[in-house]
């Protein structure tokens, strides 16, 4: 893509949306004309998660980036929050926004999410593109030891103080990235003051945590039909590529991109490739 203004240069506001689904508020960013693309984020995260990437995508196509209910700006849903409940709040959303189909992208959790969606509603997918994502076979012993882990970082991000120091303070949010990230200086301090906030004032954290550990046993990866983009980093520590290859080539139509030296998070590590990559699979499915 040729240049485009940094996320920082544009003014977000006019394209940040509230309705309700299912009585409750969600919140999601519409930006960009052209061809939808629906975004989904991770555990934690927010559609700010995709600042680095949402001024190239929406020179060419238009962007739906969803606040998972409990997550960012959206209210919670009342528990048990499984995850097929936020599958059939980003259906609803669609019918809202008279979108019949779209090229659904999601990281992480979104991505386990974006599986279940392919598995529900296939006639709705143009494409799907899997990021570093939830849904890749793992053992109860690894699962058990992600889920910990992620519900350990929830309480120490809601420590007073917590994520105000780490979005200020370098050398301490490298050290907490470290476990996440392949350059754990790829997060800006700009974007490290979106979104470190978000994970701590997420009251859907812990109920995702368990509902994600519970539907990542159930989901078939190898029975979604949709054309299938998997974008990972080669240096994932959470969910490690060598199962994101397995995963490939259970799927009837995936190609998996690997980015080296790249974590769990390749939007904001390498967000120049992740955009050429992403926008190159979707523009497949432009026409018609």
């Amino acid at each position: 893509m040729d240049t485009e203004p940094r996320w920082t240069d544009v003014d977000w506001a006019p394209h940040v949306k509230n309705t309700l689904i299912l009585g409750r508020r969600l919140r999601y960013l519409d930006y960009g004309k052209g061809p939808p693309l629906l975004l989904v984020h991770g555990l934690g995260g927010a559609w700010q998660n995709w600042l680095e990437n949402l001024p190239a995508l929406g020179r060419e196509f238009r962007v739906i980036a969803v606040d998972l209910p409990g997550f960012g700006g959206s209210d919670p849903l009342p528990p048990p929050a499984e995850m097929e409940t936020h599958v059939e709040v980003l259906a609803s959303l669609l019918d809202r926004l008279a979108i019949p189909d779209v090229v659904l992208v999601g990281h992480s959790l979104g991505g386990l999410i974006a599986l279940l969606f392919a598995s529900a509603y296939p006639t709705r997918l143009r494409g799907l593109v899997l990021v570093c994502a939830g849904g890749i076979s793992l053992s109860r012993l690894r699962l058990a030891a992600i889920v910990r882990g992620f519900a350990v970082v929830n309480v120490g991000l809601g420590l007073p103080g917590v994520s105000r120091a780490l979005a200020l303070r370098p050398r301490l949010r490298h050290a907490m990235l470290a476990g996440a990230l392949g350059d754990p200086t790829a997060l800006s301090a700009p974007l490290a003051a979106q979104v470190i906030p978000l994970m701590a004032s997420a009251p859907g954290f812990i109920g995702a945590v368990v509902a994600g550990g519970r539907a990542v046993r159930t989901v078939r990866p190898e029975l979604v039909q949709t054309p299938t983009l998997l974008i990972w980093g080669d240096r994932d520590p959470i969910l490690p590529v060598s199962q994101a290859r397995e995963l490939a080539s259970t799927m009837p139509d995936a190609r998996l991109v690997e980015l080296e030296g790249v974590g769990h998070c390749p939007m904001f590590e390498r967000p120049a490739e992740f955009n050429d990559e992403l926008a190159r699979f979707a523009s497949r499915f432009s026409q018609g």
